[in-house]
């Protein structure tokens, strides 16, 4: 193991009124149960469920060397007015060229899938496994287009049992790739781009039959680099149907293996400041803290700055009146210097501080 002193939107809420659920029972949260077995790409491939909630979603994103970010989203869901709908998502960033956004939403029969190797076609943007470690992603826009692989760096991973569950109601969640070097061109301005993002990739999977807005109140997720390490953790504030309680994991990377993860960690949060307009009382600061055996971990962040989107901004009038009866959702990205320590079992320290930001979602109060 090597060690280092010095190394950093849930899924738009669909326009539904579905119900509620009607259960009180406590959910099994992610470190609970039996831990499961290694991730595969197959388990990727769409399960198309008929359920009234069923949604995949597939997350990618990368930093280039030179500045400049890309990110693509991939969504299958029954929620809204049309079951089985397919939605991309494409943005870029680059201080030397036009930020750039793309997203669409089309019927099942306008997109496909293939049963057999995890692969998925939606529009103008596109997804497949490329053998067992790297990915292809592909959007053919017509002010801009990118062409990217994806190499995966270390092992699929996912966080305990991988799901929080109740019953026959699941909530799964899969680290793809926790990080990959990605290369690839990028077609803007008129002419194509050579692009390059060296340990900067990152991809993950959430399939669930639950709506967002019946399964959780808040949804908070952080994620930094930092040259050969990797800390990522994420909340889910669990409404009162699946028990209330906060269900957290971390896990913390360096070089191409994992060196700590916690499936159930105790997130803490704090100086909490009130929303005026929203009502939202949202977290300044947060404190993890983990101990297992003689390996430790500690974490802290105090955030300086905070940026608010209305997650139904972007919806029409119709639309958004409908969602709204159902969730007011807002995300908020609190940005400000982090610290991190972890301690192995023959004592070697991992120190690691940054500035970086934590997102949350509030989904209702």
């Amino acid at each position: 193991m090597k060690w280092m002193t010095k190394t950093m939107l849930i899924s738009a809420i669909s326009v539904a009124f579905i119900a509620g659920a009607a259960s009180t029972a406590t959910a099994q949260g992610w470190g609970d149960g039996t831990t499961g077995k290694p991730a595969t790409v197959d388990e990727l491939i769409p399960r198309m469920s008929s359920g009234q909630a069923y949604t995949e979603r597939y997350s990618f994103a990368v930093d280039f060397d030179d500045g400049g970010h890309v990110g693509m989203n991939f969504t299958i869901s029954n929620l809204g007015i049309r079951s089985g709908y397919g939605a991309a998502e494409f943005r870029f960033r680059h201080d030397d060229i036009d930020n750039y956004r793309y997203g669409e939403r089309v019927s099942r029969s306008n997109w496909s899938y293939d049963e057999d190797n995890f692969a998925l076609d939606i529009d103008k943007a596109s997804i497949k496994a490329d053998g067992d470690d790297a990915f292809i992603l592909k959007y053919n826009g017509d002010e801009m287009r990118a062409e990217l692989r994806f190499e995966k760096q270390m092992p699929m991973w996912r966080p305990g049992n991988g799901e929080i569950r109740q019953g026959e109601d699941y909530y799964r969640f899969m680290l793809v790739a926790p990080r990959a070097n990605v290369t690839g061109r990028i077609f803007a301005n008129g002419e194509w781009h050579e692009v390059t993002g060296t340990n900067s990739g990152y991809g993950d999977h959430v399939a669930t039959n639950v709506a967002p807005f019946d399964l959780a109140k808040r949804f908070t997720r952080f994620r930094n680099y930092q040259d050969n390490a990797f800390v990522m953790w994420r909340e889910v504030h669990l409404t009162g149907d699946y028990g209330g309680e906060k269900v957290s994991w971390v896990v913390v990377g360096v070089d191409d293996e994992i060196v700590y993860e916690d499936p159930n960690i105790n997130v803490e949060f704090g100086n909490f400041q009130r929303d005026q307009e929203t009502r939202y009382a949202v977290p300044h600061a947060a404190q993890l803290q983990s101990q297992q055996g003689d390996a430790s971990l500690r974490f802290l962040l105090r955030g300086k700055e905070v940026d608010r989107t209305d997650l139904l901004e972007s919806y029409g009038r119709v639309a958004r009146a409908v969602a709204s009866r159902v969730s007011e959702p807002y995300q908020y990205d609190v940005s400000g210097d982090y610290a991190l320590e972890v301690t192995n079992a023959d004592g070697e320290k991992l120190r690691i501080t940054g500035s970086s930001h934590m997102t949350v979602d509030y989904v209702n109060h």
